[in-house]
């Protein structure tokens, strides 16, 4: 499943299933009672995807948001009934990249099922990074509070995950709310769901594009703007970060590819008020965009 966008190929890997209490994953904060997510419609648990994104051109091999990686992840495993084997690793093997050719790997946030991936167990039984060559770049807000998080006992981070990377001087820390890494790949804070979490855009200023979200919009159950995860650090952050991004996408009609969704994972949102959006699947098999002007 992938489409292009100029010289840009972008890949969706589908790093597999996990599963969560729908309470916990569609979290309305106002305007309508909790009560209402125990109905019949809603499963005791639902099925949860995970969606990575691999852009190669321009000489490049940039992954964002690789997923949960290959450590052993036993409490992950027992509490939210992880698909395991997870799949991101092979499936670029599947693709013809070699770990060794990845130049950059774009983090949201660190959340394990998100970044878990960028540290491995190697031959000699320590943590390294999986992808040896590659800069991995982060919001300096993300560091400074995943490490908050983590001393306070919160169970979405691991520090397995990230410290081999600052060990490593792996990782490029973002001061700046928009950054621009190439022409065609900005990196923009939202916050919200964690204290340095970013959406990330793909494409060329005055081109088509493809907006990667994250945890600000995971799937379509989170289009409505009072709606979020019980995972939201700060819910009136994410609030103002899902109306701007959401405007900003419906309005430049990007492609947006949820990182939750266990299908109908990418789409184009229009907006029909001030305050409400709809979302319009796309298919995204041997799709190509309008021509950009670097193409």
């Amino acid at each position: 499943m992938h489409l292009t966008i100029g010289s840009l190929r972008i890949d969706l890997i589908d790093d597999g299933l996990f599963e969560l209490r729908p309470e916990t994953f569609v979290k309305v904060t106002k305007g309508r009672n909790a009560e209402l997510l125990y109905k019949s419609k809603f499963r005791p648990r639902i099925k949860v995807g995970f969606n990575s994104l691999l852009i190669r051109g321009e000489g490049k091999i940039i992954l964002v948001d690789p997923g949960t990686g290959d450590k052993e992840r036993f409490t992950e495993r027992r509490n939210y009934n992880l698909d395991w084997p997870r799949r991101t690793l092979s499936v670029l093997r599947e693709l013809g990249v070699r770990r060794e050719e990845v130049d950059l790997v774009v983090l949201t946030h660190l959340h394990w099922d998100h970044a878990g991936a960028c540290t491995t167990v190697g031959f000699s039984g320590q943590l390294e990074p999986t992808f040896p060559k590659a800069r991995v770049i982060l919001q300096q807000r993300e560091l400074d509070g995943a490490r908050a998080a983590l001393s306070d006992g919160d169970d979405g981070y691991c520090a397995d995950d990230f410290e081999p990377l600052v060990s490593a001087r792996k990782l490029e820390l973002l001061a700046q709310d928009d950054e621009l890494i190439y022409p065609w790949l900005g990196c923009h804070w939202s916050g919200g769901h964690s204290a340095g979490h970013m959406v990330v855009r793909i494409g060329y200023p005055g081109g088509p594009r493809v907006m990667f979200p994250s945890d600000v919009l995971p799937t379509t159950a989170q289009l409505d703007l009072e709606s979020g995860m019980s995972y939201d650090q700060n819910p009136a952050e994410l609030l103002a970060a899902k109306l701007k991004f959401m405007t900003l996408a419906a309005q430049d009609q990007d492609v947006i590819v949820l990182v939750h969704a266990p299908r109908n994972r990418a789409g184009v949102l229009k907006q029909v008020s001030d305050r409400e959006f709809e979302f319009e699947h796309i298919a995204l098999e041997n799709r190509n965009t309008k021509t950009g002007p670097h193409q």
